[in-house]
Order: structure tokens, then sequence, then C-alpha cells
């Protein structure tokens, strides 16, 4: 269904004048409406993990080792080879630089300044590992436990709390072979900083509920010929809902009815393992199922 035939049904159902267009109505009753629709399909793409939301997202690791100068008591490292491509996305590890070193500023085509203070003196090869990586576009929230290293076949160790995080930063232990990650400022952070090439991978619910004739998704309806990623009938009875509100109608049955529609699409939007009253314990292949009765000579 299309937003022009969706409103078009609202507006008959509710007793009010059907409009030939809706986006770029001159009804401010229309235009309310079409506020109200777009708000509510945007809390419904928050409310559940629809699968038609649920995309997946790859990460290729990005990094390279260049040399640099650095001086003990310095945060500034000179004399780079290059700094094209660096960016305050990126760690620094290498002699003389502090754990979890991090670039603030890159000054010039040859110099960057570190957010810690070098601990030695030299010319020294660096290795300059992007940390953190920019959500997708449409990212509107994460579908927990999906982070995983592909390339070792490792999950990522996390969400790490922001007191974790900094445990792990701050810590005399920071090191190991495993990649830890938080969500933070909109990107995906990671440390430590992991090596050029790997392959990290998650899902996460997209906030493109609309579906427009050509193009990629959007956030909101802005033609009528736009449709939409959900059941006809739930983002209908959503706009009725919010609508009754918003004018300070009686919504109780709206809402009753809302709701038990809202559990029937949640439940019938994807498939669900079977469960068992009573679920087998232990090893399939070391349990008493696997061992013959009677009696067992010394």
């Amino acid at each position: 269904m299309q937003l022009l035939e969706l409103v078009q049904n609202f507006c008959l159902e509710v007793g009010i004048a059907a409009p030939t267009q809706v986006v770029t109505s001159q009804d401010v009753q229309i235009n309310q409406v079409l506020a109200i629709l777009n708000r509510a399909g945007h809390d419904l793409a928050r409310d559940f993990e629809w699968q038609e939301l649920d995309k997946e997202y790859i990460v290729t690791t990005v990094g390279s080792t260049l040399t640099g100068t650095t001086t003990a008591g310095s945060a500034i490292i000179t004399g780079i080879s290059s700094t094209t491509g660096l960016s305050t996305n990126y760690g620094i590890t290498g002699t003389g630089i502090a754990p979890f070193a991090q670039i603030v500023s890159v000054d010039s085509s040859t110099q960057v300044t570190m957010n810690l203070k070098a601990t030695a003196t030299g010319t020294v090869s660096l290795y300059f590992g992007q940390i953190q990586y920019p959500l997708p576009s449409d990212w509107l929230k994460q579908i927990p436990q999906t982070e995983w290293d592909r390339s070792n076949r490792w999950p990522l160790l996390g969400p790490q709390s922001p007191q974790d995080w900094q445990s792990f930063k701050s810590g005399i232990v920071y090191a190991g072979p495993r990649e830890r990650f938080r969500i933070q400022g909109n990107t995906l952070s990671i440390n430590p900083p992991p090596p050029a090439n790997l392959t990290f991978a998650f899902e996460y619910i997209s906030s493109g509920w609309v579906v427009p004739v050509t193009g990629a998704n959007k956030t909101k309806f802005t033609l009528d010929t736009d449709s939409f990623t959900y059941d006809d009938s739930l983002l209908l009875s959503c706009l009725r809902v919010k609508w009754l509100q918003t004018k300070g109608f009686e919504y109780g049955y709206a809402q009753a009815e809302y709701m038990d529609l809202l559990s029937k699409c949640k439940a019938q939007d994807k498939s669900a393992p079977l469960l068992s009253l009573a679920p087998a314990t232990g090893s399939v292949l070391l349990t008493n199922r696997n061992v013959q009765d009677g009696n067992w000579n010394g």
C-alpha cells in the first residue's frame, strides 16, 4: 500500500475528507496526519527487530606501517613518510608509543599529534590502525551479540561498558589476541588497533522503513507513491491510535486493537525456535541414553 492510499483509507475510517494528495497537500489536517504517520513509522522501527529492517554490515579494517620520529615527553610525531588517509579515527602502536595512543590532529603531510606523550626518542616504524569506524548511515539500533571478527572466527568482546573500556585502556593488562568494542560517538570503536584487512561483521536495525518506487529506503514519507515495510493494517492501526491521542479523543479500544495486532505481527514476522517442555540436558554423546542397561564387569 502506498502513502496516498493509506491516508485515504484512514480518513474514511475516522470520518474526515479523503485527500487527492498528501505530501503536497495544503490541508492542515492532512499535514497533521502525515506528521503523525512519520512518527508512528519511526516508533515502530524501534519497537521490534523486524526482519525486513534487519541488515548486515561488513567492516574491513584499515591500517599501515609508517616511519616516524618521536621525542620523549612530546605528543608530536614528525618525519612521517606520509599522513595521507590518517585521521583522528586512528590509533598508534610502536616503540615509544604509550598504550592506546590516538591521533588528535593531522598537522601536515609529515606530522601528527597524539593524545598521549611519547615515552622514548627515536625514528622507528609505527603502526597506524583505524580504531573508529562510522556506523551505517541508516543505523537505528544494534542487534546484540552479532559482532564478529570473521577473519579469526572470534566474537568481538563487548559491548564494553564505559567502566570496562577505561579499565582496559588504563589498567596494567591491556594486550590480548581479541578485539574489544563499544558503540560510541556514532562509531564502532575497536581496541587495540586491529591489523589491516580483517573482516568484522554485525547486524543492525535500519531506520529505512519507507520504501520509494526507486532508490534506497528512507526514514520518512516524502512522496505520495512511497510504500513501507510494515503490515498495512498495523501502520494504519498505529496511526489511528496516535491521531486519537493527539486530538484528545478516547482511544482505549483503538489502542487495545492495535496492541493485539502488534503482538500478532511480531509473532508472525519471522520464524521461531521449537521450545520443549522437557528439554534434554547434558552432552548429546555422553548421557544415559547412550549406555545400555545391565551390569558392567570391573
